[in-house]
């Protein structure tokens, strides 16, 4: 009898303080709360001072008073957005990470078959948030003033200029192709890895032009460190007023340049509840005067479209992207 006390106690005790912790952690579970009830991290695949980074921080800055807790701005710079992209691909698909995206999300899938990642199926869209443009600036050693006087040089001095790109598949790569064709200029690509580097050198004169967002370029540009011939858009940036669009420098009305977008995106698998309110958190953020401020003094251009028209703008960028990059030869 002794030992079959003992036998059932060996056997039934183990079983007990199992189910004791299971009890015992129900309440846990229970009492975790809404999303979010812990920090967000916001994944910034360029480098700090760029659009991307400056947006996260804005609008992250802002969901943290909302929900009383941390947002991490995660900046994994590298690859022409590749890098970032990847680390935010194998976080959890339980809306604690989102990445902020912009026009290589798109573009690197668009001029590369063999890109690591799907814009449509692997992530799912949270919010399309801003439209800012693109400026091409050059070294002050250049002796030009304006876009007329810079494509003249160009063509006096063809496949002896560099212009900065953020790597293949990139904006900067692909707007700028698309002016030299317009133009009828050779200019020399040099891809950096990061985008504070290439704007660092412009500036130095180590590289003659870089076709760099407004927020990283601007301080420069106002400071005289560097010019600014035009802006790759369809109209001019409230911050560059005097500075006229490509269409209007080269004197080509049906000239379409393209400006960078903005966005947010999650995992896909990300549960619907909290994609929708992980939008609301955005959106609020963006109604933010003080957000709307900061933002707009850069140059951009508030948007928000609704998420099924974020996703098929991005399908449509996709395939626009593949169809030009044919078309210029830089498809992979």
């Amino acid at each position: 009898m002794k030992a079959l006390h003992a036998f059932r106690c060996h056997h039934v005790l183990p079983v007990l303080a199992a189910l004791a912790l299971a009890l015992g952690s129900a309440p846990a579970r229970a009492q975790s709360g809404p999303f979010p009830n812990k920090p967000i991290h916001i994944v910034v695949p360029f480098a700090a001072g760029t659009g991307t980074e400056v947006i996260a921080r804005t609008v992250g800055d802002k969901i943290a008073e909302e929900i009383k807790q941390p947002v991490v701005i995660d900046i994994r710079e590298g690859g022409g957005g590749i890098i970032g992209t990847m680390a935010a691909l194998q976080a959890p698909a339980d809306g604690y990470t989102m990445l902020i995206v912009a026009n290589p999300f798109t573009i690197v899938p668009g001029t590369n078959s063999k890109a690591p990642y799907d814009p449509v199926k692997d992530f799912v869209p949270v919010a399309k948030v801003a439209i800012i443009p693109i400026v091409l600036t050059v070294t002050q050693r250049l002796p030009v003033n304006n876009l007329k006087e810079f494509i003249a040089y160009a063509k006096a001095n063809p496949g002896k200029m560099s212009y900065a790109s953020s790597g293949p598949g990139t904006p900067s790569q692909l707007e700028m192709e698309l002016f030299k064709q317009a133009a009828g200029i050779d200019i020399v690509e040099v891809p950096y890895k990061s985008t504070a580097q290439a704007m660092t050198d412009v500036v130095g004169g180590q590289i003659d032009m870089y076709p760099a967002g407004v927020p990283i370029s601007l301080q420069h540009i106002k400071s005289g460190r560097i010019k600014a011939m035009g802006i790759f858009d369809t109209k001019r940036t409230p911050s560059l007023p005097d500075v006229p669009t490509l269409a209007e420098g080269m004197g080509m009305p049906d000239y379409v340049a393209t400006p960078l977008w903005y966005g947010f995106v999650a995992r896909a698998g990300t549960p619907r509840d909290v994609q929708a309110r992980l939008n609301a958190l955005v959106t609020q953020a963006m109604k933010s005067p003080e957000v709307a401020a900061r933002l707009q003094g850069l140059g951009a251009q508030l948007i928000s479209p609704s998420n099924e028209e974020f996703s098929q703008s991005m399908k449509a960028e996709i395939e626009k992207t593949a169809r030009i990059a044919k078309a210029l030869g830089i498809a992979k």
